[in-house]
């Protein structure tokens, strides 16, 4: 969802239904935007589903539907999901001009993205992107030392993931470097098998999704 797009609160009871098949879901609106819409949900959708909203306009009392994909979860203790319009009608600019002036136009400032470097083969790098793109983080990606170096010295992260297997002779160097450039950032190691010692913060297993990750990198954080 475009964060460039000005987001104003309002509550209204939406019912999702998987353009594919799939469960009725019904959801309530966290926020709106002209070309989104954030969705407060204890249903999971998978990133990338077109679904169908439908809704009641507050004011005419009429019934309202516009398509979009699913792009963003929130994971943790208030899930919710970001959809992403597709040609939404006129009746939903007016929609978002009404919640705008509800609010007195007080436009939704967006908590800072976690900025979050990745670590890696190629190959397993190409095999977590959808995982990675689904996040809503800034990602940026390293394959070699010089990447990870040049990532360390200029940008500061949030947290660094190693995609390799906890026996691998590699995370020892990169977490050790990590530590001493950029000690507030969380280490974590996404594969399999376990480490021991406190060099790593947390080991997620390969076939955990976000939310596991997510919980990796902000336990203890309060964020």
């Amino acid at each position: 969802m475009s964060r460039r797009a000005p987001r104003f609160r309002i509550e209204l009871k939406v019912t999702v239904s998987p353009l594919l098949g799939g469960q009725l879901v019904v959801c309530h609106t966290r926020d709106i935007s002209e070309v989104g819409i954030c969705l407060d949900t204890a249903e999971w959708l998978p990133v990338g589903s077109r679904v169908s909203l439908t809704l009641l306009d507050p004011q005419s009392g009429t019934a309202m539907e516009v398509i979009g994909d699913v792009v963003r979860e929130v994971n943790g203790s208030n899930p919710a999901l970001g959809v992403l319009l597709v040609e939404p009608p006129a009746e939903w600019k007016v929609l978002v001009a009404q919640a705008a002036r509800t609010s007195g136009g007080a436009e939704i400032r967006p908590s800072r993205r976690m900025r979050v470097l990745v670590v890696g083969d190629d190959h397993r790098q190409r095999g977590a992107m959808a995982l990675y793109v689904s996040s809503g983080w800034d990602i940026l990606f390293a394959s070699d030392d010089f990447a990870v170096h040049e990532a360390l010295e200029n940008i500061k992260l949030d947290a660094v993931i190693a995609e390799l297997d906890a026996t691998d002779p590699r995370i020892e160097p990169i977490m050790s470097d990590v530590r001493k450039a950029q000690p507030e950032a969380r280490r974590i190691v996404r594969g399999s098998g376990r480490g021991a010692g406190d060099l790593v913060h947390r080991y997620v297993d390969r076939d955990s999704g976000l939310e596991a990750l997510l919980d990796a990198i902000t336990a203890n954080l309060g964020v």
